[in-house]
């Protein structure tokens, strides 16, 4: 068994380790991966327990130098291993950035600022000999800037914050319009995610007056919940980002999507269109999508010919039947759980070898109707060896008839839904008394489509056994009538 010798170098130096524990100033999670610390963990030696740590996260406090003290050492956080710093619920004055960066580890890599404020205070010199950093991602998220961070005479910060950035997000930031200066900062971007913000429309085409601005190599932009109500404003942003491939525009208010052209002719591999209140889907998609999210809606049909997507999510919408898999035959995975479908195989336009082209499959908490015409969904859900159906059993349930609400589709009995033999008799029969409304309230296991008898014992029922039956009555009557 590997040792993990951490906790035992701490005890040897006589530290105090304690994982959640309000009586340390520093504590680790139970992974021991992330040290936490208050206020008291700069001042206190057991902040040397993070020397090990690969994340720190400081919470909860102010941190300026004025209040913590002129003398304060921050230099061994430079012999820590940390990767990862987060700032969660504090106050951060400028003073103190520019006290912590000297001493940054060499291995950071990702700082996320959390529910916090930036301040500066008194006007600031600052060096001009900082080196760029080495971060590549960097998340403010519901963090309130003091406008003048923003300021060319912060450029020498600006230079060391975003000269190695691939990912930067802005998340709940207030952000209303994008910066000329601040955009050509972070061109070099691969991620962008300005989610929750209020930008305007004006706000997204003054990006074009921008000279010579080009976001050449961002992949995935992020723009969830940004009060959009129409793709088109997106038009001339996007034509500065001309690698784009992931696109995420969740939680906006589009209702009636309309895919402009500008959007049709990008490269994209993913889109997410969830929780906006889509009720129909206009016009063609970009050709190139892979992935598509449309879950959480309120689509009732969905049938746009998408030749290379991979992965579509329908989840919590209202659809009442499949989308056509032959409009899609490179499809790989499929969620359609929590919709209003009765049945999966239908026969015409998605039957079982339609659904064999699937890897995975979600279908649960949908409202089944559980009489013969879903014998050929539980049939294929019972045999299916190629496709992972991630739901099945556990979340198909009976919605009706009445008497079988709750009840989990696998264990019905579909004995007595089998075909009988095509003769004149049985085809009458059938016509006579298979109506799902003669059956509605009847257990399936226990229905009777047609003549046949429920079969014991495991043995199969002859159809033709009831005509030979009828036949011998008719002549036992007509020699008592004679008689």
């Amino acid at each position: 068994m590997k040792l993990n010798h951490r906790p035992i170098l701490l005890l040897l130096l006589g530290l105090t380790v304690t994982s959640g524990a309000a009586t340390s100033p520093c504590t680790f999670t139970e992974d021991w991966t992330r040290c936490v610390c208050d206020i008291m963990g700069l001042h206190n030696p057991q902040s040397l327990i993070c020397v090990d740590a690969l994340e720190l996260e400081l919470r909860d406090s102010r941190l300026e130098v004025s209040e913590m003290g002129a003398a304060l050492d921050l230099s061994y956080l430079q012999f820590t291993r940390i990767n990862k710093l987060i700032l969660n619920n504090v106050t951060i004055s400028f003073s103190f950035i520019m006290r912590l960066i000297p001493f940054l580890p060499h291995e950071l890599r990702e700082i996320d600022i959390i529910s916090s404020a930036l301040e500066v205070g008194r006007p600031v010199q600052l060096p001009e000999l900082w080196e760029a950093s080495q971060l590549t991602a960097l998340l403010l998220e519901d963090v309130a800037v003091d406008p003048s961070l923003l300021q060319p005479s912060f450029q020498p910060f600006h230079r060391w914050l975003f000269s190695s950035l691939a990912s930067l997000g802005l998340v709940r930031s207030g952000l209303a319009e994008i910066d000329c200066d601040w955009a050509q900062r972070v061109e070099n971007l691969t991620d962008l995610d300005l989610s929750e913000n209020p930008v305007s429309y004006t706000g997204l085409q003054n990006i074009s007056h921008c000279s010579s601005l080009s976001f050449k190599s961002l992949k995935s932009l992020h723009l969830s919940g940004s009060n959009l109500t129409s793709l088109q404003p997106l038009c001339t942003p996007l034509s500065l980002t001309p690698a784009l491939a992931r696109l995420d525009v969740s939680r906006n208010n589009f209702s009636i999507i309309h895919f402009p052209r500008c959007l049709q002719l990008k490269p994209l591999r993913t889109l997410n269109l969830s929780h906006s209140g889509i009720t129909e889907v206009h016009s063609l998609l970009s050709a190139s999508l892979e992935e598509l999210d449309l879950s959480y809606n309120s689509l009732e049909v969905f049938s746009s010919p998408l030749q290379m997507l991979k992965k579509l999510y329908l989840s919590y919408n209202r659809l009442i039947r499949l989308p056509s898999l032959d409009n899609l035959p490179r499809l790989k995975q499929l969620k359609v759980d929590s919709n209003l479908l009765s049945l999966l195989i239908n026969g015409t336009s998605v039957n079982t070898s339609k659904l064999e082209q699937l890897d995975v499959l979600h279908a649960g908490r949908n409202p089944y109707r559980c009489d013969c015409a879903l014998s050929e969904t539980i049939n294929f859900l019972d045999s299916t060896d190629s496709v992972s159906v991630e739901d099945y059993p556990e979340e198909f349930l009976c919605a009706s008839p009445a008497a079988q609400q709750g009840t989990q589709i696998m264990n019905l009995s579909l004995e007595s839904c089998e075909k009988p033999k095509p003769t004149s008799e049985t085809q009458h029969h059938h016509g006579r008394t298979s109506s799902p409304t003669a059956q509605q309230g009847t257990e399936i296991m226990n229905s009777s489509l047609g003549p046949s008898v429920k079969p014991t014992g495991g043995t199969r029922h002859h159809h033709g056994s009831p005509l030979c039956l009828t036949l011998f009555v008719g002549l036992l009557s007509g020699l008592i009538c004679f008689c």
